[in-house]
């Protein structure tokens, strides 16, 4: 455990990276849940509000007496990758849900999911570093891993896997062959030697968050070329809000949460238009549409977020102590 800053403490438990197993799972929860009793006694923490983001929670809930239990969905947890149980990840989140005194989806979809399951659901998109990345855009600090390459650079970070469609981007590559892509991020699944043999395409090693926004304001178009399976139907990219906040133009393929601003960000939906998107951005983005770009990432910084969820959280503890909360039924949207 380590105190981060006055009145933060953040705490890494010692368990086993397994789950599924009856006889695993039954360890690492008693495991857990001394680490955790005594973390709590020692900080002082009676009653917590349980802030809920890994379905393995499911099973700790009942190991305190939380004043409130929030449930923050920012995937569709239930088909993860990362996972072949689905069953057991469905029973682990209908458990979450039924105990939940405030739901929050970071996605339109999401918040269509969960809202037929639970009466106390919120829209609220992720939020970003406004001022980081907006300061970095603004410097326009070179960045040496990239300084060699030549310009006009299509870009993308983030964690390289086969999620990403690494067919649309060597046939955009092929196609635009004026341009260098730069993927900076670490490979865990799927085959890029192919696509890293282009001459235009740059893959570069996982930086350190501190160096990303000079990443980000070095690229003259930013990418989100995920294969839309219903995993990236229902997200809500935390690297769009980054990217506009840097001004850049954008060019996605048609993820929901991405349509929504289809007047400032270019929806592609085969990899003939994302090839002429890129193209398209690269001569006629305007400033008009660049600062609408910032304007949107602004509302949506994370100290305005902090504000709308500490909100949530004092309106759902009021109606409960008032006796009138219920979890089941139909739930009133709340956009943030």
């Amino acid at each position: 455990m380590r105190n981060a800053q006055n009145n933060l403490h953040v705490f890494s438990p010692v368990f086993f990276p397994l789950h599924g197993s009856k006889i695993i799972d039954g360890f690492n929860n008693a495991l857990l849940r001394i680490q955790l009793k005594l973390v709590c006694r020692l900080i002082g923490i009676q009653r917590p509000i349980l802030w809920v983001e890994n379905l393995r929670a499911a099973d700790t809930l009942d190991w305190f007496n939380s004043q409130l239990i929030v449930y923050h969905v920012s995937d569709l947890f239930t088909t993860s990758r990362y996972s072949g149980n689905r069953q057991k990840l469905e029973e682990r989140e209908a458990r979450i849900i039924a105990k939940s005194h405030l739901v929050i989806c970071v996605s339109e979809r999401l918040y269509n999911i969960k809202s037929a399951r639970h009466t106390n659901v919120s829209y609220l998109p992720h939020g970003v570093d406004f001022e980081l990345f907006r300061e970095a855009a603004e410097r326009r600090q070179s960045l040496d891993e990239i300084a060699h390459i030549k310009k006009p650079i299509a870009g993308y970070y983030g964690t390289l896997t086969a999620n990403n469609d690494i067919e649309l981007l060597a046939w955009c590559a092929r196609r635009l062959p004026e341009v260098s892509f730069v993927l900076a991020g670490q490979i865990t699944s799927g085959n890029y030697s192919q696509l890293s043999c282009l001459p235009n395409v740059h893959l570069i090693r996982k930086l350190p968050y501190e160096k990303i926004p000079a990443l980000c304001a070095s690229f003259d178009v930013c990418m989100l070329q995920w294969k839309m399976t219903e995993w990236i139907k229902c997200c809500n990219p935390l690297k769009m809000f980054e990217y506009m906040a840097s001004g850049k133009p954008i060019v996605s393929v048609p993820i929901e949460e991405a349509k929504q601003y289809s007047d400032i960000i270019s929806i592609a939906y085969n990899k003939e238009q994302f090839a002429g998107a890129i193209r398209w951005e690269l001569h006629n983005d305007m400033p008009e549409r660049a600062r609408r770009r910032i304007e949107i990432a602004r509302e949506h910084s994370w100290d305005k977020h902090v504000e709308r969820i500490s909100e949530l959280i004092v309106n759902t503890i009021t109606t409960k102590q008032s006796g009138q909360f219920c979890t089941t039924g139909q739930s009133v949207k709340e956009v943030g």
